[in-house]
């Protein structure tokens, strides 16, 4: 049985579809990264999960259970599924366990110091478990604000854009943490982001959505490997857009192959194709190098600092 299952949801605002007709499953333990730029309906989507929004059509199921709406509720949400939106939420004249603990003031005393206690630990904030909020990094904050949302052990955990806040090195500690996280509780988790470089590595799918469709879902390799259209190609990832037309006077038999990640490109001094060294850009590991082909300009990566103006033999790999 499936933890989640969305059929055919639909949520307008006037004539605009935020929500276009989605269907979904989420698994047990599952991490799902839904990707797209602003205005997609990815958000709008996660507040209909979450039962923060009305939908006009469709089905959500949590276990096989409805998950009700808040117009047939007092309080909006479901106690199951906690979602963390973009701003940090924490109380600011408290301490980082005080605010823990209060997602947990309800329960027996022992139980309640021990759950923090471990929550604490698990996440690395048991060093500044004493500080107020504004005293700790913005990593840490968020880390925070994610273990408050599952001290009372939810089944679903939904967060809205959670990396955006943060600079490139704790980006990479928060990915690590959450993922830790994540999986020592054993619970399910949505994260939608505009960049895709969040959901590599952390996510076991990928959707992309635009204008409220959800265009592809699959295992983020597979997404990047064979995407569904330009626009998926593109927003997953550097791609070079070719033509048809083109390929077949390069001597390429299989022309459905239009959309070429640089990565495939590689310098292959036999090769009949020729290539000019249009520009070269450091990167740190690697070099970015735009090449010309007759009018055909392509992106590659090379490790090697290839020399400006100078004509390569190249290879397309796919």
């Amino acid at each position: 049985m499936s933890l989640l299952r969305i059929q055919n949801l639909l949520k307008s605002f006037g004539d605009k579809k935020a929500v276009n007709h989605i269907s979904f499953t989420l698994e047990k333990g599952e991490i799902l990264a839904i990707l797209g730029e602003s205005g997609s309906g990815k958000t709008t989507l996660l507040h209909l999960i979450g039962a923060f929004q009305e939908p006009d059509e469709g089905t959500l199921l949590l276990e096989n259970k409805r998950i009700t709406p808040p117009s047939e509720k007092l309080i909006a949400g479901h106690p199951d599924i906690k979602l963390v939106r973009q701003d940090y939420g924490l109380f600011p004249n408290i301490s980082i366990r005080e605010n823990i603990a209060y997602e947990l003031r309800y329960y027996e005393e022992t139980y309640r110091n021990k759950r923090v206690d471990k929550l604490l630990k698990l996440s690395g904030l048991d060093k500044v478990h004493t500080h107020l909020p504004r005293e700790v990094s913005g990593g840490e904050q968020q880390r925070a604000v994610i273990v408050k949302a599952i001290a009372e052990q939810p089944r679903l955990l939904l967060l809205d854009e959670p990396f955006s806040h943060l600079d490139a090195v704790n980006k990479r500690k928060l990915k690590a943490e959450i993922l830790k996280l994540i999986k020592a509780e054993e619970v399910s988790c949505i994260f939608v982001t505009h960049d895709v470089s969040d959901a590599y590595g952390m996510a076991d799918h990928l959707a992309i959505m635009r204008k409220g469709k959800m265009l592809q879902m699959d295992a983020p390799q597979k997404v990047y490997q064979n995407p569904l259209n330009q626009y998926v190609a593109e927003i997953t990832g550097e791609v070079n857009i070719v033509s048809k037309e083109w390929l077949t006077t390069i001597g390429f038999l299989d022309t459905s192959i239009v959309f070429i990640r640089p990565e495939q490109i590689f310098v292959s001094p036999s090769s009949e194709i020729k290539a000019e060294i249009q520009s070269l850009k450091f990167l740190g590991s690697y070099y970015e190098v735009l090449i010309r082909i007759g009018a055909q300009e392509l992106k590659m990566f090379s490790f090697e600092a290839l020399k400006l103006g100078e004509e390569i033999g190249i290879d397309i790999r796919y």
